[in-house]
């Protein structure tokens, strides 16, 4: 079959933002996969995938963005195009991530219902009915999470997902028992608000918790991971972290102002304390050790807070410089799913 290879220097979607008023549908699902050196997982992944979506609707379209893997994912990724009609490979200049690279399929997707899923086969295939059924049967739901019934995760990977579970409730209001993953389904509407966050740094969880409260979950499988081992190790799930807290709220500014304003009272508390001490007794308050702990213990909370302040401006730079989140070397594509 003849594939038509389309070169993209400066891609239209990258730069408008996500027209609201779209209201027709090439398709009726639209799944959306972030690739990263995924080579051995994906020949299994298109095979159920594709068999999955066909019980639900031949109406269907899968994107894949190659998030410059350094295997040949890409390869295996343009052979696809060639044996299924319903591909669309995104093939990204650089590396920016799994959330950036989601935003890119997402900006592509051209489905009435929106999947996202990983790519190392952990998200089931099978498990899509799930999420497309209750949400297609429910008109007020605007997402469908599917919860795990046993997270195959690392130790690390499920720490670091708590802890963002937490915040999520303090920040953003998350529901107690609602869990995020990054195996859901959206409505176009949903997608929409989420690609009008233009921001540097997209989270989509956090993103997706600002846009609406119609989220509810399904129960799925999940699986171990098959090849390799996960992309994300402690300093990647610190950054997530930080993002999540820091790209879209000013909660910690807040939270250091109010410890500032605590430490300045107690400190002038202290302060009278000691004058009224010497001009009583006419002694001075002695303990060397204790005083040069309070100056440590200051100086290190001032440290932090300049730290926090710098992390703020650091991204308030990333976002006025006009860096992209991504940009597009070449779409692949069968020309079946090309209008002229």
């Amino acid at each position: 079959m003849e594939t038509r290879l389309i070169k993209i220097f400066l891609s239209k979607v990258n730069a408008g933002r996500y027209k609201m008023e779209k209201c027709t549908f090439n398709y009726e699902i639209s799944v959306v996969i972030p690739c990263y050196n995924s080579a051995k997982s994906l020949p299994e992944l298109i095979e159920r995938l594709t068999k999955s979506l066909n019980k639900i609707t031949p109406s269907h379209e899968i994107i894949f963005v190659n998030d410059c893997s350094k295997d040949n994912t890409l390869s295996i990724l343009e052979n696809m195009v060639d044996e299924y009609d319903n591909v669309k490979v995104i093939d990204l200049m650089y590396n920016v991530g799994q959330f950036k690279a989601l935003y890119c399929g997402l900006e592509a997707a051209n489905g009435r219902y929106i999947v996202t899923m990983d790519d190392d086969l952990q998200h089931p295939p099978e498990e899509i009915h799930k999420l497309y059924t209750t949400i297609s049967s429910n008109n007020n739901i605007d997402a469908v999470f599917g919860c795990y019934k046993q997270k195959k995760h690392s130790l690390i990977r499920n720490l670091g997902t708590k802890i963002i579970k937490k915040i999520n409730e303090i920040i953003y209001n998350k529901p107690p028992n609602l869990v995020m993953s990054a195996f859901r389904i959206m409505t176009y509407q949903l997608v929409g608000t989420v690609m009008n966050h233009r921001t540097i740094s997209p989270v989509i969880g956090a993103i997706i918790l600002k846009s609406t409260n119609r989220i509810i979950n399904v129960e799925v499988e999940h699986h171990l991971r098959k090849y390799g081992t996960s992309n994300y190790n402690f300093f990647k799930l610190v950054k997530t972290t930080f993002d999540n807290v820091l790209n879209f709220s000013s909660k910690p500014l807040q939270v250091i102002s109010l410890i500032g304003i605590f430490v300045s009272f107690i400190s002038f508390i202290l302060s009278i304390y000691i004058v009224v001490r010497y001009s009583w007794i006419k002694k001075s308050v002695p303990g060397w050790s204790s005083l040069m702990v309070m100056i440590n213990f200051y100086a290190g909370l001032i440290l932090i807070c300049l730290g926090l302040i710098g992390e703020y401006l650091i991204r308030i730079l990333l976002e006025v410089n006009g860096t992209p989140r991504y940009q597009v070397r070449q779409i692949c594509e069968s020309n079946k799913n090309v209008s002229n």
